[in-house]
């Protein structure tokens, strides 16, 4: 256990760069996935395994490669893998793919109980109005879609018109997500997208009229953006009546232009946390509830929550006995026998009576896919991704191959840093819920991190329960990394021998 002192140097000494969240991938980073070869017949059998002793369900992702060519490439600052978009053969050729994709995956999750769906990107809202019936039909051919699951579609706000909404709802979709970035016209000029604020107000309206739930996507830290400006944006947004918000930092990494062009016109990470600060009062002021350290919700008269995160952040839940999760959604079992010591369901169905666990696994489907398998009681699972070039996506079906890029097997350590990591997105963590999950105690194991926390006002610990406070929330990546350095250390020198050992290996 580090010393207090310790803890709070290494919090000076970090709190000052630019925070990298951890919402898609939790741990480990993807740059600690190396496995080649991840063997995908192995993870299917353990998870029919572990459906022997739990109700499993997937959180479905459908990934689209093509976004629309911009200058700067990839609207600057966008770290996820894409193709330009040139022309709807494109789109065609893709959907046959797949199709082909989800046959191999049919012994396997054919049939198989779905929770949510998310048609992500690239750009999920490019396909032409007559091809969404086409893409929902696909995943019909492998999953009985329940009429009551939410159905969510991301896009940008110039590719959204009325005809595509009423094809994407007739098709099934019924829910959107859609990334703004900017309000401000010439703010948004910075990622070279040909966008207008009234595209934005116009897919509001549109979704106000055929019913369609809505969340939008913001970021702060934008060039040359102020305070100002981010209020704008946000009161703009409030007075429609929309109610779901996500107000994200932007991240700034890799070979983007923001970060290798503009760094000069990004505010500060001091200038960073006062935007956030007051971004997130003036919803809560609003009458919207913060759920995360990034996305406000508010009663209205659609529904506001995005439940495909909400599984994402919390893949283990107590249901009844048709799989729904408990009263508040979360599964708040404190003290009901969830899965054992080693995080995997040898507890199972022995908690209230007519409750059972219900296991979320994720599945990403297409090109770049995430996929998050969890495994059985005497294997963790993996996270693996599928490849990030449409030409080797392709290459490995013609081939009959499962289009895995690389993926990363988990340690009971691992899963367990993934697991607390998820649900601190959550902005708390039933201590006793989570012990009864995974065997580990996180107040004890972890409470000389909590004491110092507590004294920055960052969390709350009151006796099982763990909440992040104000700057907290911010600060969330950092606190994470904090709670993992010493793993992460030790991955990063494994990951340096490994490297090392393979260069002597090919000079012999």
């Amino acid at each position: 256990m580090p010393e207090s002192s310790d803890i709070r140097a290494w919090i000076d000494a970090h709190r000052r760069r630019r925070q990298s969240n951890k919402v898609l991938h939790g741990h480990p980073s993807p740059m600690f996935w190396l496995d080649r070869e991840v063997p995908i017949c192995d993870v299917m059998a353990n998870r029919r395994t572990a459906a022997e002793t739990m109700r499993k369900k997937i959180n479905l992702y459908v990934g689209t490669p093509y976004c629309l060519p911009t200058q700067p490439d990839r609207c600057g600052f966008c770290l996820f893998p894409s193709e330009v978009y040139r022309n709807r053969q494109q789109l065609d050729t893709y959907l046959n793919y797949l199709r082909r994709e989800g046959e191999l995956f049919r012994p396997w999750l054919g049939g198989a109980e779905l929770a949510s769906i998310y048609f992500g990107g690239g750009t999920s809202n490019l396909y032409r109005a007559d091809q969404y019936a086409p893409l929902m039909g696909i995943v019909r051919e492998l999953f009985d879609i329940p009429s009551d699951i939410e159905v969510t579609l991301e896009g940008i706000p110039q590719t959204f018109t009325r005809e595509k909404l009423e094809a994407m709802q007739a098709a099934g979709i019924n829910r959107i997500s859609m990334g703004v970035q900017q309000l401000d016209d010439e703010l948004i000029k910075a990622s070279g997208r040909r966008q207008n604020a009234a595209q934005v107000f116009d897919t509001v309206d549109a979704c106000r009229d055929l019913g369609l739930p809505l969340s939008i996507d913001l970021i702060f830290g934008w060039p040359n953006q102020t305070v100002d400006h981010m209020l704008s944006d946000l009161r703009a947004l409030v007075a429609t009546g929309i109610t779901h918000i996500t107000n994200y930092e932007l991240n700034v990494a890799g070979r983007t232009d923001f970060s290798r062009n503009r760094r000069h016109e990004l505010p500060t990470t001091e200038q960073n946390l006062e935007m956030y600060r007051i971004g997130r009062d003036y919803l809560v002021a609003e009458g919207f509830r913060q759920t995360t350290p990034y996305d406000f919700e508010r009663a209205g008269p659609v529904p506001s929550a995005y439940l495909y995160e909400e599984l994402f952040r919390q893949p283990f839940r107590m249901g009844d006995a048709n799989g729904h999760a408990g009263a508040n959604g979360h599964g708040n079992g404190a003290g009901r026998r969830h899965p054992g010591a080693n995080g995997h369901g040898n507890g199972v169905g022995r908690g209230h009576p007519g409750e059972t666990l219900v296991g979320y696994d994720a599945w990403g489907w297409g090109f770049a896919g995430i996929s998050f398998f969890f495994g059985a009681p005497d294997s963790p699972g993996w996270a693996y991704m599928n490849h990030v070039r449409v030409d080797d996506y392709f290459r490995d079906l013609d081939a009959g191959r499962f289009p895995v890029m690389r993926g990363f097997h988990y340690t009971p350590e691992d899963l367990h840093l993934h697991l607390l990591f998820q649900e601190m997105q959550g902005l708390e963590v039933d201590g006793a819920r989570f012990r009864a999950l995974t065997g580990r105690d996180v107040v004890a194991d972890y409470r000389a991190i909590w004491g110092e926390l507590a004294e920055l006002d960052w969390v709350r610990v009151e006796d099982q329960q763990i909440r992040i406070l104000g700057d907290g929330a911010f600060y969330l990546p950092l606190v994470q990394n904090l709670m993992a350095r010493d793993r992460l250390e030790e991955m990063r020198r494994e990951r340096v021998a490994g490297v090392a050992g393979a260069s002597a290996f090919s000079a012999a």
